[in-house]
């Protein structure tokens, strides 16, 4: 029997697009992000158990990231660092959106669905390279207020008529496959969860942080994030920056960053690692 596999997705920030919160007023947040994060089957059980160790640890009953302190969160992510997983995600602004804004009539699950399509082809990819088969790879999404049929038939649509390169890694994802699930159902979402919040915390710039972006997170997380088959590099494999590293508007030393994060190695006994 073949190998099988589980992907874990969450987003950080609100899928909101028709009012944004900016320096005139309040509204969703300017940035949305998503991460995912693929384990073996296998894996499960020591997955849930190192889980349920960090709650033990610091004393929570759910480790969802918004809720957590600092050194809890490193914590958090040093635990998962000793596990054999790889991850991925997306950063969205915005502010980038421009006609596409009006051309889905300020709908915010469409934009959702969209950074959706993004993610799933950076994991197409990582499936391609490794000659996985897409009827072995479930994907779970945690449940939000998202229309899931419409992802479904947007996903199928690009399957069908790949319009860029890399929408072709979508036919390495089984539509069929995506089931959605809350973190109570399946708790391992809380991985991507933390993903997902590394990521936002890239960009995030309140009154509350001094306008100060927290790029330790993901700096920790990086070398587990799927790389460039050929240079490692995660900017542009697995970390997708819509729809591109400057539209993002990092700030120059958290992109400086980013440009140079590396990944490492994903084991497998049956195949060669892959970066």
């Amino acid at each position: 029997m073949q190998e099988q596999f589980t992907v874990f997705i969450d987003e950080s920030g609100e899928a909101g697009i028709e009012k944004v919160r900016s320096q005139e007023g309040g509204g969703a947040s300017p940035y949305m992000t998503l991460g995912a994060c693929l384990i073996r089957n296998k894996d499960r059980k020591l997955v849930e158990d190192n889980l349920n160790e960090i709650q033990n640890r610091i004393s929570k009953k759910y480790l969802h990231c918004s809720q957590l302190k600092h050194y809890q969160i490193l914590y958090y992510i040093r635990k998962i660092k000793e596990l054999d997983t790889r991850i991925f995600g997306v950063i969205s602004h915005k502010n980038t959106l421009g006609s596409y804004k009006q051309k889905i009539s300020d709908n915010s699950s469409m934009y959702y669905n969209k950074c959706a399509q993004y993610l799933l082809e950076r994991i197409g990819w990582f499936l391609e390279s490794r000659k996985i088969s897409s009827s072995n790879v479930q994907i779970i999404f945690e449940k939000a207020n998202v229309d899931y049929d419409k992802m479904k038939n947007l996903l199928r649509a690009c399957q069908k008529n790949p319009k860029h390169q890399l929408t072709r890694k979508l036919r390495f994802i089984d539509v069929d496959n995506i089931k959605i699930m809350t973190k109570n159902e399946e708790p391992i979402i809380q991985i991507a969860d933390l993903v997902a919040h590394a990521l936002y915390k890239c960009v995030d710039k309140t009154d509350k942080n001094f306008g100060i972006p927290e790029p330790r997170y993901l700096r920790e997380l990086s070398s587990h994030f799927f790389g460039h088959p050929e240079t490692g590099l995660i900017v542009g494999a697995g970390l997708h920056c819509v729809h591109s590293l400057r539209d993002v508007q990092l700030d120059a030393d958290v992109e400086a960053e980013l440009i140079k994060m590396s990944a490492a190695s994903f084991s497998s006994q049956s195949k060669p690692s892959a970066t």
